[in-house]
């Protein structure tokens, strides 16, 4: 079954290709790049194709023409019966239509008519095209015609020709100085510049395909195709290639149908034909089938291409049903081979490439996701061995990352389940010698990423879990035991030095030639994996890392790591590859670099390089005795031959297209005059490109505004800029483009424009606003100066009379009103003499009250002024007396023609004089002088008046408030007056009621017959009317004086009442008796009530309290307590003796209170309170409030 499976494979791959003719020892040179639908082309009628002088490409179509730039295709409409497309070396694009020719306007953006010499309406136009030094011509039916650039019109040409019949326009060709043309069965060859003019039979002639100027090809309506050699007058039939003979005879197909013909130099001739693309070689004669490839797929089609075009970078251009397709003819491109494209029922693992080898006889082998590849090149063989899921004794993992030849077994380093070792000439599998059943077990377990032979002959199987060794000699398999070998080894380089260098997940080891441990080292970059890496031939070890690619070198003590090119930081490295050039190719997410240390240069390749794609299997690459690449990814393998392959220098030009303006979004397109917006029209767009028809998202742009800008602005892969709002003046917007970011190509021609300045900004505007400007600042300035002077001098005006507002209301005098009046209207308003009046109503006369000048003089203290003199002036005498009868004030510029002048102290020369009124009656003049005629203005007047107004009030209120004083005065006396006689009064009742009271007592101890204590009693009250007496008379008395007697009374009454009460007489810590007054006898009716109202009616020895204090030094706080029956139980026993003192003595004693309150600040006051002691009364007690006499 395994035979079986592995022939049927070999069968399939070699009948394929058999049968596509691919010889894979040389492999194929030539791959497609398309363009479709996706880049614009509208494939199935492209009938011409042609690059203008700018690089791009002009496409023909039956009813419109595209301009290509490999980005994007412009469409440009023209008539309905395009046939031939033509651009000339002076970059004029022309398209003739059946009846019409066309040439584009580069102004305009358009195809334009232009016209030709010809009256038949029935002519019709054929191919344009140029003869050396001749310039631009053009067959018509009626003949050939030159363009003449400087009359921009086509006149006749080639006249000695002598042909008068119509000319075929649709069977024409040119070549150098011979044209080529059909008519009348006969196909000619004129030859311009000898006017040599052959011709041979017409073979039912379809299409004219010029090869040199002696031959053209000529194929015909039978589809046959002839060459047509005029030097040796002979036509013959060209057969079809032998190499596609017996195709041709199977397909029922066995003439050579020519379709087009492209030039390639050195003898060489691309044919397009019903069989497929030919190389022509002149000098040989012999045809070559050419084999393309698209995308690693070999292109089978026959007729494949039918219009062929080579531009001048050697690109063939091929019309497709497709689209269009193109493939370098000399610079090789990358080759691609995918294996499972040739035969779909592969596993999808197969072109998914891990690792190459090649054996002793120049086979290649690639380890895959699926098994593993014999390329037996020799033989143009490929053999594939797949896994065998089931098999024991031959490989049944899929994934083979490790390959390696030693000379007898190929080595394989599966995903799982162990290691292999393949005998290729007997087709048998082993398993290596185990040093141990560690070693057995853990190898079929591991994951193998590569394998490295090293110099000794022995082979490094590197493990996810374990580094292990192969004996070259007795294939026995065994742990190295490093740092390191389990920290997921990926790959291991050994230099020519014997030191191999280990990369693991987390970092790189170092080992000597005996796998003995030298060090660890420190990477740079931003991690410890190393993605890539190669040994280069003086020994560096140069290795990628995320970050950039560095190179390592050991001299025998420590690592030196320095970096290898700072232009691939960002790029993710896969692979690194050196050629036998001293180039380094690099795989990454973006494709393969090409590097160059010895300048520093970066080409980058990608998919429209060939390359398969951008999944690169990191270090799956091979370089094979003949300095052919191999590199491996996950879409296959490409290959290159960098000895015949020459990096493409892209001949990149970048242009302006468009010129996007104005309010109405004009376009411009003629930019090579200077571009002029007016002012209110200054948005601009440009749109810009540079022709390239490989990857255009690798087109780079950059710009900048001369005049704008100082740095250029990097637009990355945006053909376009804009400008919003450019200010006046005059620019150029210069371009560059670039496919690397280091080369840059400007354009060759900048966009000049100039942004019109406004009318507001022109000279003749600027010059007549300065003008005017300058006059209305003038103006201005006049206006200004005299409103300032204006607000200056109302600003005084406001100040003095504030000041003299807020000075006024600081005196309380009319004199000290006056006299403040009269000093500051001599220092602030500048006067020399003034003088106030007051009118004396009774005299009838003014009195000098206040003065300020030389009439007065001031005392030390500025607030007692004098006058020396003072003076009177009759009402209605002089100008004062004048305004002060009439009540008008009155300015006299010249007091030399005023009569009523009066000298004063001395002449001067002008005066004014001001009335001081109030409720229409004259209380005083202000009259003041100065030495200058003409002086007083009426700014003075009205200060003066103001200031008259003020004083006539204030005085009105100094007036009443002076009477106000002098009546609150005399109230207060009254008052005072009437206060004490009512005290007096008061007093006068209190006396004889203590006095009647006392007597009584002695009366009572008298009746009684009690001799001793009538005595004492007699001389308590003795002591104490003698105390009464002498307080009598006095309105306040000290509080010592005061307790003096309340005590003498309280003995007397505690003798009365047979010491029936204790007394306690208590006075605050820190309490002067002795220095504070007190009206007399104020405490004695509390005390009398306390003792006859609550003591003496109660049955068990009574005490009685007296408290006195002082609160904040206004009042004297006295508080009376007693435990007596309380209130309610006294007026329960009525007594009748007790109603009368509490009636006589609280009532005086209260209305003494109320006089008091209305004499002091301080309020006097009383309140009796009951007291309880649980819930029977227990007595009574009374704050009393008393103001002191200070």
């Amino acid at each position: 079954m395994r035979t079986a499976l592995s022939f049927t494979v070999f069968l399939n791959l070699a009948a394929m290709l058999l049968v596509t003719g691919t010889a894979w020892s040389q492999l194929p040179e030539y791959h497609l790049q398309t363009f479709d639908h996706g880049s614009g082309i509208r494939p199935g009628n492209n009938l011409a194709m042609a690059k203008d002088s700018k690089g791009f490409l002009w496409i023909l179509y039956p009813r419109n023409v595209q301009r290509f730039d490999g980005r994007q295709a412009t469409s440009f409409k023209t008539a309905n019966d395009l046939q031939y497309l033509f651009c000339d070396q002076a970059g004029r694009i022309w398209v003739s239509a059946v009846r019409q020719l066309f040439l584009f306007d580069e102004a305009t953006a358009q195809f334009k008519s232009f016209p030709l010499p010809v009256s038949d309406s029935s002519a019709t136009v054929g191919p344009v095209f140029e003869v050396p030094d001749q310039g631009t011509h053009v067959i018509t039916s009626n003949g050939f015609f030159r363009y003449d650039p400087v009359q921009n019109k086509f006149i006749p040409a080639f006249t000695a020709l002598g042909i008068s019949s119509r000319f075929s326009t649709r069977s024409f060709a040119s070549c150098g100085n011979s044209i080529f043309f059909g008519q009348n069965r006969k196909i000619f060859c004129y030859r311009v510049n000898t006017r040599q003019l052959d011709s041979l039979p017409d073979a039912n002639m379809r299409r004219i395909f010029p090869v040199n100027e002696d031959s053209v090809v000529v194929n015909t309506w039978s589809i046959e195709s002839y060459w047509y050699n005029f030097r040796d007058k002979r036509r013959t039939v060209i057969p079809v290639p032998r190499e596609v003979a017996t195709i041709s005879e199977a397909s029922g197909i066995d003439k050579f149908g020519v379709r087009g013909i492209a030039d390639a130099g050195d003898h060489h001739y691309f044919f397009a034909t019903t069989h497929g693309l030919f190389d022509y070689n002149n000098t040989t004669f012999q045809f070559r089938k050419i084999d393309l490839q698209l995308q690693g797929r070999p292109v089978l089609t026959t007729d494949y291409a039918n219009f062929l075009y080579l531009d001048k970078e050697h690109y063939l251009w091929m019309a497709t049903i497709d689209g269009l397709a193109r493939v370098h003819v000399q610079g090789q491109s990358f080759g691609l081979i995918r294996i499972r494209q040739n035969d779909a029922t592969l596993p999808a693992g197969i072109d998914n490439i891990r690792s190459i080898t090649e054996d002793g006889q120049g086979n290649l082998w690639l380890a895959s996701g699926n098994g593993f590849i014999e390329w037996r090149r020799a033989t143009n063989q490929w053999k594939l061995h797949l896994p065998e899921g089931s098999s024991k004794n031959r490989l049944a993992f899929p994934s083979v990352r490790g390959i390696a030849w030693d000379g007898n077994y190929m080595l394989l380093g599966p995903g799982d389940q162990g290691p292999w070792l393949y005998d290729p000439a007997n087709d048998r599998f082993r398993r290596p010698a185990y040093a141990s059943d560690s070693v057995r077990n853990s190898s079929a377990r591991d994951f193998f990423d590569a394998i490295t032979s090293l110099r000794n002959g022995n082979h490094l199987f590197l493990g996810r879990d374990h580094l292990y060794q192969l004996n070259g000699k007795s294939y026995q398999l065994d742990f190295v035991d490093v740092p390191g070998a389990n920290e997921n080894t990926n790959f291991a380089y050994q230099g020519s030095d014997g030191n191999i260098w280990l990369t693991t997940t987390r970092g790189l080891h170092l080992l000597d030639e005996k796998l003995q441990y030298l060090q660890r080292v420190n990477l740079p970059g931003k991690g410890p994996m190393i993605t890539a890496g190669v040994m280069l031939p003086d020994n560096r070890f140069l290795f990628a890392i995320e970050g950039g690619v560095y190179s390592a070198t050991y001299d025998g003590s420590e690592v030196t790591i320095k970096k290898f090119t700072e232009l691939l930081n960002d790029a993710f490295i896969t692979s690194l590859v050196p050629d036998d050039e001293g180039l380094i190719w690099a795989t990454s997410e973006n494709g393969i670099y090409r590097f160059d240390p010895a300048n520093s240069k970066l080409y980058l390749f990608d998919y429209t390089d060939n390359v398969q794609g951008y999944g690169f299997n990191s270090n799956s690459w091979y370089k094979g005795p003949d300095g052919m690449l191999y590199i491996g990814g996950t879409n296959g393998l490409n290959y290159i031959q960098p000895k015949r392959f020459s990096a493409r220098q892209d001949s990149l030009q970048v242009y302006i297209q468009r010129v996007i303006a104005g309010n109405n979004d004009s376009s411009w397109y003629e930019l090579d005059k200077m571009l002029e917006l007016p002012y209110n029209a200054r948005a601009l767009e440009a749109e810009f490109v540079a022709p390239y028809f490989n990857n255009h998202e690798k087109v780079k742009y950059r710009y900048k505004m001369e005049g704008l800008d100082r740095d250029w602005h990097y637009a990355g892969n945006t053909n376009s800029v804009r400008f919003s709002s450019l200010p006046p003046g005059k620019y150029r917007l210069l371009l560059a483009a670039s496919i690397n970011n280091v080369d840059w190509v400007d354009a060759p021609q900048a966009l000049a424009l100039e942004i019109k300045a406004p009318f507001w900004r022109s000279a003749w505007f600027i010059t007549l606003l300065s003008g005017t400007l300058l006059a209305l600042i003038i103006l201005l300035v006049r206006n200004r100066n005299r409103k300032i002077e204006e607000k200056q001098e109302e600003l005084e005006a406001e100040q003095a009379i504030n000041y003299f507002s807020n000075s006024i209301m600081d005196f309380s005098t009319e004199e000290q009103i006056l006299w403040d009046v009269a000093r500051n209207c001599i220092g602030r308003l500048q006067f020399e003499d003034c003088v106030i009046y007051l009118v004396d109503e009774e005299k009838q006369v003014l009195r000098q009250v206040a003065a300020h000048g030389p009439k007065s003089s001031l005392s030390n203290e500025i607030h007692t002024p004098m006058i020396h003199t003072p003076i009177e002036i009759p009402v209605g005498k002089g100008i004062t007396g004048w305004v002060a009868a009439n009540g008008r004030a009155e300015i006299v510029p010249d007091t030399s023609k005023d009569p009523r002048y009066i000298i004063d102290d001395a002449a001067r020369a002008s005066e004014i004089t001001v009335p001081i009124v109030a409720n229409g009656k004259v209380l005083g003049v202000i009259d003041c002088e100065h030495s200058k005629k003409g002086f007083f203005t009426q700014k003075h007047l009205s200060i003066l008046t103001t200031i008259a107004s003020l004083c006539a009030n204030k005085m009105v209120k100094a007036r009443a408030e002076a009477e106000k004083l002098e009546a609150e005065k005399i109230l207060m006396e009254t008052r005072q007056q009437m206060a004490e006689v009512e005290m007096q009064a008061l007093r006068a009742q209190m006396n004889p009621h203590f006095i009647f009271n006392c007597l009584n007592s002695i009366n009572r101890y008298i009746v009684k017959s009690d001799q001793v204590t009538a005595s004492l009693y007699l001389t308590r009250f003795a002591k104490l009317i003698r105390l009464i007496l002498d307080n009598s008379n006095n309105k306040t008395v000290t509080l010592s004086n005061e307790l003096e007697a309340l005590r003498l009374y309280i003995e007397m009454e505690s003798i009365r009442f047979e010491k029936k009460f204790s007394y306690q007489i208590q006075l605050s810590e820190g309490l002067r008796s002795d220095s504070l007054q007190i009206p007399p006898m104020i405490l004695q009716p509390y005390v009398e009530n306390a003792i006859w109202h609550g003591l003496l009616h109660k049955e068990e020895a009574g005490k009685l309290l007296i408290q006195i204090s002082c609160d904040d030094g206004n009042a004297l706080e006295c508080t009376i307590e007693d435990n007596g029956v309380g209130r309610h139980r006294a007026r329960e026993l009525k007594s009748k003796s007790a109603a009368t003192r509490k009636s006589l003595g609280m009532q005086l004693t209260e209305q003494r209170l109320n006089l008091l309150n209305r004499q002091s600040e301080t309020p006097a006051s009383v309140t009796i309170l009951d007291l309880y002691h649980d819930g029977n009364p227990s007595g009574t007690r009374v704050l009393l409030r008393i103001p002191l006499d200070n």
